[in-house]
C-alpha cells in the first residue's frame, strides 16, 4: 500500500504539464487523467513515459475523460455503440500497457439508463475481458449521480461477476453520494483495488487531507488493512481544494505517516 496523487489535482492544466508536477513534487506513485484523445497517440503517450522513466514515477491507473459519455456508449439500448465503443476503449488498454498502468477507471452510466443491470454487468464484463487480453483491468468507481453512486449497485455486480468485477472507492464520492464508504468496504473487500484520497471540512466538502480535516483516515487505513488492500491511496483533488501545490506533497506526507501508524511496516516512499 502506497500513497500517491492524481494529475487532476493540477487540471486544466495540460496532462503531461501536471504528471510532471507530481514527479517533480518527489511523489512517486500517480493516477493520469486523460483529457483528450490526442493523448492516446504515441508521440504523447512517449512523453508521459520519458517523465515517468526520469523520475522513477509508477503509473498505478489511467482515467479516460470521457466518463461523461459512458453511459452513451456501454450502456444504451444501441448494442452496435457499445461494440464501437469497447474498439475505441482498446487505445486506452493500449496506453495503459505502454506506462505501466494496471487499471483504467470508468464511472459508468450517469443518471438512467436504457437496459437492464443484467446486461450492464454482461456488457461491463466483455468490456473488461478486452481489456485483460492486454493485461490491465477495467475498475468501475462509485460516483453521486452515476449507476455506482451506492453500495447495492456493486453488491449485484459481484454477485454477477464475481471476483473478476473490481472497484475504485472514492470517499469523497460516497459522502456526496450519502453513502457509507464502510459498506462499499463490506461488500468489495479485496476486490477494491484503487482508492481516490480527499478530506473535509464545515465548510468545504473537497480539500486536501491534513489534520485540520474531518475524515478519519486511520480508520479507513485499518480496515483496508483488514481487507488485504493491495493498490495504491491516490489524493485526487480539485485545483479549487487548495491554494498551493505544496499541499499536495504536505498531504501525502501526512497521509504516510498515518497509514504507518494504522498498519505499520509498510514499505512506502515519496
Amino acid at each position: 500500500m502506497k500513497i500517491g496523487a492524481s494529475s487532476s489535482c493540477f487540471y486544466p492544466l495540460e496532462t503531461e504539464k501536471a504528471f510532471l508536477n507530481v514527479a517533480e513534487m518527489g511523489i512517486r506513485d500517480c493516477e493520469i487523467f486523460i483529457n483528450s484523445s490526442s493523448e492516446l497517440k504515441p508521440q504523447f503517450l512517449k512523453e508521459l513515459k520519458n517523465i515517468k522513466d526520469s523520475y522513477g514515477v509508477c503509473v498505478a491507473a489511467l482515467h479516460p475523460y470521457r466518463s461523461f459519455s459512458e453511459g452513451y456508449d456501454f450502456f444504451s439500448d444501441y448494442k452496435r455503440r457499445f461494440y464501437d465503443a469497447v474498439e475505441s476503449y482498446k487505445r486506452y488498454f493500449e496506453a495503459a500497457g505502454q506506462l505501466g498502468a494496471d487499471y483504467i477507471i470508468m464511472h459508468g452510466a450517469k443518471g438512467k439508463f436504457d437496459i437492464s443491470l443484467e446486461e450492464y454487468a454482461e456488457r461491463f464484463g466483455v468490456l473488461n475481458e478486452q481489456a485483460l487480453k492486454q493485461g490491465v483491468v477495467v475498475a468501475h468507481e462509485n460516483v453521486v449521480n452515476f449507476s455506482g453512486a451506492k453500495p447495492e449497485f456493486f453488491s449485484f455486480m459481484k454477485s454477477q461477476l464475481g471476483d473478476s468485477f473490481k472497484m475504485v472507492l472514492d470517499i469523497k464520492q460516497a459522502r456526496r453520494a450519502d453513502a457509507n464508504y464502510e459498506d462499499f468496504i463490506k461488500i468489495m473487500k479485496s476486490n477494491i483495488v484503487h482508492i481516490h484520497l480527499s478530506d473535509f471540512s464545515e465548510e468545504k466538502d473537497c480539500i486536501a487531507p491534513s489534520a485540520l480535516g474531518k475524515f478519519d483516515f486511520e480508520r479507513l487505513f485499518a480496515l483496508m488493512h483488514e481487507a488485504d488492500f493491495k493498490g495504491r491511496y491516490i489524493v485526487e483533488l480539485y485545483s479549487h481544494s487548495y491554494s498551493q501545490k505544496s499541499e499536495i506533497t504536505e498531504s501525502v506526507l501526512y497521509l504516510q505517516n498515518l497509514l504507518r501508524k494504522s498498519v505499520g511496516g509498510i514499505d512506502m516512499n515519496i
